[in-house]
């Protein structure tokens, strides 16, 4: 056996995985209130992802859907995304006022904790779609890296997705307003986005953030390493001898 097949036996060389945070296995309803954010924290693997949504200026979280739910809440009645009944997804429903000089946002944060590292991070965004003078969903990533994929009803630019025209929460037609979310790389272990109206006017609007899946980096196995650096020396060492041999 080579060097090479003994280190992945050691487990040197471990296989990246890839995990989920499905909203489907997450406690079901509306998110903790922590000071003015709202947090859920997912045990998803070897780790956990953190979730925040924090509202900043006149915008205010609402109540919605059929169970009149505060949200942001973890939910498969407000929104649908296209996906088949009974996936659950991450829905928040706000109420926009803005005045003179203020510009009324809500902060995603999604921070993976207690991984070595993760990359290939993708997920979908829900119902980013206008309505005219009604309202209009526009979301920005503040984390750079972002490849944003956009649906039938609204349009990319750069980091910033908005919608261009409406699509219905739920049911046939739902899944046209969706956002494609990837990450190749995530130096920072953490993404942000944030969501306004980018209309002067009060609105009542929401989007959807749908299940997280990302490739979890493994930790390298340091007695392994250990081994693997004895071995690589008895070889240097052997060789080395023979070499002296030959010589004599």
């Amino acid at each position: 056996m080579g060097v090479a097949g003994w280190l992945g036996l050691t487990g040197v060389a471990a296989q990246a995985s890839v995990v989920t945070l499905d909203w489907n296995k997450v406690p079901q309803g509306a998110l903790t209130k922590s000071g003015s954010s709202y947090v859920e924290a997912v045990n998803v693997a070897s780790g956990q992802v953190d979730v925040s949504v924090t509202p900043k200026g006149p915008v205010t979280v609402n109540r919605f859907g059929p169970d009149n739910l505060r949200t942001p809440a973890v939910t498969d009645t407000i929104f649908q995304g296209g996906l088949a009944s009974n996936f659950s997804n991450l829905s928040t429903v706000a109420r926009f006022r803005p005045a003179t000089g203020s510009d009324p946002t809500i902060t995603f944060g999604i921070k993976f904790v207690g991984y070595k590292a993760v990359r290939d991070v993708s997920f979908s965004l829900f119902d980013v779609d206008a309505d005219g003078s009604r309202y209009v969903d526009q979301v920005t990533f503040q984390t750079a890296g972002a490849s944003l994929t956009g649906g039938l009803d609204n349009v990319v630019s750069g980091r910033t997705v908005t919608g261009f025209t409406p699509s219905p929460n739920l049911g046939a037609g739902s899944g046209n307003a969706n956002v494609g979310v990837k990450y190749a790389s995530l130096p920072s272990e953490q993404i942000v986005f944030t969501y306004h109206s980018p209309i002067r006017g009060t609105t009542l609007q929401g989007i959807g953030v749908g299940n997280v899946s990302f490739t979890v980096v493994p930790e390298v196995n340091q007695l392994a390493v250990g081994l693997a650096a004895c071995v690589l020396g008895a070889l240097c060492l052997r060789q080395n001898r023979r070499g002296l041999r030959m010589e004599l």
